[in-house]
């Protein structure tokens, strides 16, 4: 677990990470997605009922596909079985069955974002790359074409004579601008689809029929993702000051839920926090209260409500509270979480402030202890469009136990603070996020808690892009690390999946490609070769420019490695030589 004592080991992080995601309640069960660390970090699909937790699907098998490039609303539950999305294709696993391709996929075409409908069989987005469709599929695998749209579709959601459906341009990103419409249905027939909701100012998000059959929806008109009902008009509910929803990066995200008695279970964030709410009507009380972060998958059961949750000091698992109760409303562990390997201990962070000129920025600040100062690591979030949750994350204690101090960011961009605050980097990619990391890093060496000489700035993906960016600059960082990075956002808007290319393009602005010669400071390259999301041919190619250039930059490529480096191995190699590299930077300094 510790690699003798100093610190722990990078093959134990690795193995220990394990993800969950997709979190749902149907025919009386749990049912989840979690990565298998013993099989590659594999999706199984997993199932909870009366206490007992079962694995449904078998690890050949990793449930999840790449519609819109993250895939996402990756498996129903149906009375006769489960479907579920593998590599994109679409699979039936009946009731004691083994699971049959009834739909299949490829690199031109992805299965996902799947609902049920009424007779029990899926409805299921199938992404193209010029055109989205809704679909429905029987078992014998006979595909009906229920929308066709030139833009992009995404949460199907049958109700008795009406399909609700989300919509939106392919210049735009669906947190800039979506659509809700209302489709008529008849037997045999969708009539075309009504506008309800959005507008190109307007993001709308998770539409959902509720009791009495009422459609809800999450949208930012007012500047925050709230939810509303749609009663001929969008009425609000619980309106609050915060994000009560995720940017949707992944189909079937579900951040409320409906009790039994109509009240609304729903999350609210700040960035960093994020609460779980009950609302009856103009009431609403904190529940969970012992979560600081919740993925948005929200599981009502009856008189509980489970969640992927965590806190300061506990990684992600499922966790469920009950209604009932009539206590103070905390979470129960429902899968137990790993130990902390002996004589570890979990080191909470802390929530900080720093005053710029551009206003209050907040981060995370993780330490080994508090005193004196200390290696340091800026960490960029990937998106840009992320935030900074407040849960334990292994990859932080890895170099917390090594002895680094850990800053994360809620740079400008970040979700959890409002439309305005996420638009603000608009034309400014690789500037004000850069900024802001290098105004906590100054902040942190001036109170003393970085050391001179060894603050380094870390990224992955865009934040990559921003970490690369930062090394541009001749201070505050004396070294990077660009994790499956963007490099040049004009080359990547021409290489991206079509959903994300209107990203790069309302992002990029002057600062343009982090080339070679403008890097001021050593950089380590960690790339996938398997990646889908950023080019390994790139990174490869520029990695090798800095070498020409100077023999302190490095490189580690890891042959099939994905974008998320979800392979334990993968991950296992890159902390190791992350780790190791700014060591033989403070060597060199101490030279």
């Amino acid at each position: 677990m510790t690699d003798n004592g100093t610190g722990l080991a990078p093959a134990w992080v690795a193995q220990t990470v394990v993800t969950y995601d997709e979190l749902c309640f149907a025919q009386g069960a749990l049912w989840w997605l979690q990565s298998d660390p013993d099989h590659g970090g594999r999706q199984r699909l997993m199932r909870s009922f009366a206490g007992s937790t079962l694995s449904v699907t078998a690890p050949e098998f990793s449930v999840g596909g790449q519609l819109h490039a993250y895939g996402g609303g990756s498996f129903v539950v149906a009375p006769d079985g489960v479907w579920f999305v593998d590599n994109g294709s679409l699979f039936h696993l009946p009731t004691g069955g083994t699971p049959v391709c009834v739909a299949t996929g490829d690199d031109q075409v992805q299965y996902g974002d799947l609902s049920l409908s009424w007779d029990g069989l899926p409805l299921a987005v199938r992404g193209g790359d010029s055109a989205d469709e809704i679909v429905s599929v029987s078992r014998t695998g006979h595909v009906e074409v229920l929308v066709r749209s030139s833009g992009f579709l995404a949460s199907p959601r049958l109700a008795p004579g009406m399909l609700a459906y989300l919509e939106w341009d392919r210049d735009q990103m669906p947190w800039d601008s979506s659509r809700l419409l209302l489709a008529a249905v008849r037997p045999g027939v969708v009539e075309p689809g009504v506008v309800v909701a959005g507008d190109w100012q307007e993001s709308v998000t998770q539409p959902s029929w509720g009791p009495g059959g009422r459609l809800h929806f999450m949208s930012d008109r007012t500047g925050w993702w709230n939810l509303y009902r749609w009663n001929g008009v969008a009425e609000a509910i619980a309106p609050v000051d915060a994000d009560c929803a995720p940017a949707p990066w992944e189909g079937g995200y579900q951040s409320y839920g409906f009790t039994p008695r109509g009240e609304v279970v729903l999350t609210a964030t700040d960035g960093i926090a994020t609460e779980l709410l009950l609302v009856n009507g103009t009431d609403r009380r904190r529940i969970a209260s012992n979560l600081t972060s919740i993925k948005p998958y929200v599981a009502a059961t009856g008189t509980a409500v489970a969640v992927i949750g965590s806190t300061a000091s506990s990684s992600p698992s499922i966790w469920s509270v009950d209604l009932a109760a009539g206590s103070d409303g905390r979470a129960s562990l429902v899968v137990p979480e790993p130990p902390s390997p002996s004589p570890w201990t979990v080191s909470p962070p802390s929530v900080e402030t720093v005053e710029t000129v551009n206003g209050p920025l907040r981060f995370l600040l993780h330490r080994p202890d508090d005193t004196g100062a200390v290696p340091l690591i800026v960490r960029a979030h990937p998106g840009p469009t992320d935030d900074v949750p407040l849960r334990l994350d292994w990859t932080t204690q890895f170099f917390i136990s090594h002895g680094f101090a850990v800053a994360e960011v809620l740079y400008r961009g970040s979700t959890g603070q409002g439309r305005a605050f996420r638009q603000s980097l608009h034309g400014h990619w690789g500037e004000y996020d850069v900024d802001d990391c290098a105004a906590v890093g100054e902040h942190l060496l001036a109170a003393g808690v970085a050391l001179p000489g060894a603050l380094f700035i870390s990224g992955a993906s865009a934040g990559g892009y921003t970490a690369l960016q930062a090394a541009c600059r001749p201070a505050p960082f004396s070294a990077a690390t660009a994790t499956s990075a963007i490099i040049d956002p004009a080359r990547w808007e021409r290489s991206v999946p079509p959903f994300q290319r209107p990203h790069a393009a309302v992002l990029r602005g002057p600062a343009g490609a982090a080339a070679p010669d403008r890097v001021r400071v050593p950089v380590l390259v960690i790339h996938g070769t398997a990646d889908t999301i950023t080019s390994a041919s790139e990174a490869r190619h520029f990695a090798g420019a800095l070498s020409a250039r100077d023999r302190n930059h490095e490189s580690l490529f890891l042959a099939g490695g994905d974008h998320y480096l979800s392979d334990p191995a993968s991950r296992q190699h890159a902390l190791g030589a992350e780790l190791g590299f700014y060591q033989r930077i403070m060597r060199r300094g101490r030279g």
